[in-house]
């Protein structure tokens, strides 16, 4: 059951990137940089950070990320400038970079509740999952109905074991039935699959046609099955090992009472071959003895 509650955790969370709004746990996290407006006077600030914003969209983070250094050192009071480059080096699992930018725009902009939900979710991604508690409740103190600060919280809430507090938060960002389903895929990241099939179960009971929770369960009824196929397999493989462990046994036992045999018949043959060269021996002797020759004279 440990290898399907794996394989269903690493099957489930690919799907998660492409279902719809249901997933909104699992696409909230790190802020996407919005969509740039039309780029104006190139020396202006505003039109660096949508050039750099266009970048990070293309995918060409080097570049974006070059450009942010450069500008953050002409506007070193720029709290956007260090959130984005937090963002950037969290996606690319370069967390103590990015904490340290994360904790430069707080320093500029403490208030500031969108960095918290991603500085958040980057520890979360580092499994600090106390320090992320502990940042997305200060975004939600500072904005309460901020949807991303509470998705995020959820997630680590679920992840920490919170279960209750997880379904509240999800449920107040998307619903009744959403929430069961974001709830499902926490549980099944953590490879608790039949946990994952009660939730999915729950949000299809709320609304029948949520076809992320019936596509989440047929995956986990797949996975099931896949499991148990593979666990028959090996264990018809073990059986087979084990008799043919047995055969050799048997065989190996049947060669070394044969040769048990052997030596035991030659052993036997080389005290009946001593044996009689002793008489042989003991004739001669006797032959040369004194009392039985032959005087010459």
């Amino acid at each position: 059951m440990k290898k399907f509650a794996s394989c269903l955790a690493l099957s489930v969370l690919a799907a998660i990137a492409t279902t719809g709004c249901n997933s909104a746990a699992y696409q909230s996290g790190l802020a996407s940089p919005e969509a740039p407006e039309l780029i104006g006077d190139t020396d202006n600030l505003d039109s660096q950070l949508s050039i750099a914003r266009l970048q990070e969209n293309r995918g060409q983070l080097r570049n974006a990320t070059d450009r942010y250094q450069q500008m953050s050192a002409w506007h070193p009071e720029n709290a956007t400038i260090p959130h984005r480059l937090g963002i950037i080096e969290s996606k690319a699992g370069n967390h103590d970079a990015a904490n340290e930018h994360f904790r430069r725009s707080l320093e500029l902009d403490p208030n500031n509740a969108e960095v918290l939900a991603d500085w958040g979710y980057s520890l979360f991604l580092q499994g600090k999952l106390d320090e992320a508690e502990m940042a997305l409740r200060q975004g939600l103190e500072e904005a309460p109905n901020n949807a991303r600060v509470m998705n995020n919280l959820a997630i680590v809430l679920g992840h920490a074991g919170k279960t209750e507090q997880s379904l509240a938060l999800f449920r107040q960002v998307s619903g009744e039935a959403a929430a069961w389903v974001n709830l499902g895929y926490i549980h099944s990241s953590l490879g608790e699959g039949e946990k994952a099939a009660e939730c999915f179960g729950r949000a299809l009971s709320i609304d029948d046609q949520l076809e992320s929770a019936a596509n989440a369960l047929v995956q986990i009824a797949d996975m099931r099955q896949q499991a148990e196929q593979r666990a028959a397999r090996n264990s018809n493989i073990a059986s087979r090992k084990s008799t043919s462990r047995k055969t050799r046994t048997e065989v190996a036992n049947g060669v070394g009472q044969v040769v048990h045999a052997s030596r035991q018949a030659l052993s036997n043959e080389e005290v009946v071959v001593a044996h009689a060269a002793g008489q042989v021996r003991s004739v001669l002797k006797e032959s040369a003895s004194p009392a039985n020759s032959v005087e010459v004279r």
